[in-house]
């Protein structure tokens, strides 16, 4: 199939191929009738030169057939007989993992001496916590630190303010909130419960496999529904959905309330993990 370049370049170059040839006969009777003899000779030389001239250009027009490939888009029909299909697999799942946020606050005339008071309630912090940790089971990290001066009305400093965190997380839900509150010179700042990422896995596979069986016995069902006997997977996608909680927030007169206290006390939620298998089969 041509297309309409190919098309106009070959018209161009027979176009001046014809041009060539007819000038060239024109010339060939014109001469032929003047001169005789040797001068004929002439003639018909011109004549084989024009049409070798000619054959160059038709070939270049033969060339330009094949140098410009021509690019069309394949409209593609769609499969006949093809269904979408949607499948769902979901699982409540309880919250297993807690993440405490430690804070102290202190305030001062001289930054140092800010900076220097954090640090020693941090270390005084550590202590006890790092002798607890367990990975998975209870796991200590530091947190933000930061000081910042303290600006008057009149917009100069009259002074430093300054915070530091820990974070305290793991499934021994018990035993982290027990820590959290009795850590010495910290107080509670915030709370969140989750599923655990071992748990999250282990669900989401099940919960997979489900619902890939109930995309399958869906597809079996409508086939025969339609009187034919089985399917092919034209396409398919599978993903999993699971809501992250938000923190549970603690209010500033509890926290400090929490720092004597046994124990905070926890009461961890749930969360629905779903996963969807959709996709489209052609029945056959």
């Amino acid at each position: 199939m041509v297309s309409p370049i190919q098309h106009k370049a070959v018209l161009s170059l027979s176009r001046r191929s014809v041009l060539f040839l007819k000038s060239a006969a024109d010339s060939r009777q014109n001469r032929a009738g003047a001169v005789e003899g040797s001068a004929g000779a002439d003639v018909r030389w011109l004549a084989r030169r024009a049409v070798l001239l000619a054959g160059r250009h038709i070939g270049a027009a033969l060339l330009a057939l094949t140098a410009v490939t021509p690019v069309y888009a394949q409209v593609q029909t769609p499969p006949a007989r093809l269904v979408h299909l949607n499948a769902q697999a979901e699982q409540r799942l309880p919250h297993d993992w807690v993440a405490v946020t430690l804070a102290v606050r202190h305030q001062g005339d001289e930054a140092a001496a800010v900076q220097a008071h954090l640090q020693r309630v941090l270390q005084r912090a550590l202590e006890p916590l790092r002798a607890r940790q367990r990975p998975g089971e209870l796991e200590v990290a530091s947190g933000a630190v930061q000081v910042q001066p303290r600006y008057g009305r009149e917009g100069q400093i009259v002074g430093w303010q300054g915070s530091a965190e820990l974070l305290v997380q793991g499934r021994n839900v018990g035993a982290i909130t027990a820590l959290a509150a009795q850590t010495p010179g910290m107080v509670v700042a915030g709370l969140q419960t989750s599923v655990s990422r071992e748990a999250a896995r282990a669900a989401e596979a099940d919960l997979r496999a489900q619902a890939i069986a109930a995309f399958r016995q869906q597809a079996q069902d409508v086939a025969a529904a339609f009187g034919f006997r089985g399917y092919v997977l034209h396409e398919v996608h599978v993903g999993a959905q699971r809501p992250e909680p938000g923190p549970i927030p603690v209010m500033r007169g509890m926290a400090a309330a929490v720092e004597a206290a046994p124990a905070l006390p926890v009461a961890p939620g749930h969360t629905w993990l779903q996963v969807t298998v959709s996709g489209a089969v052609q029945l056959q």
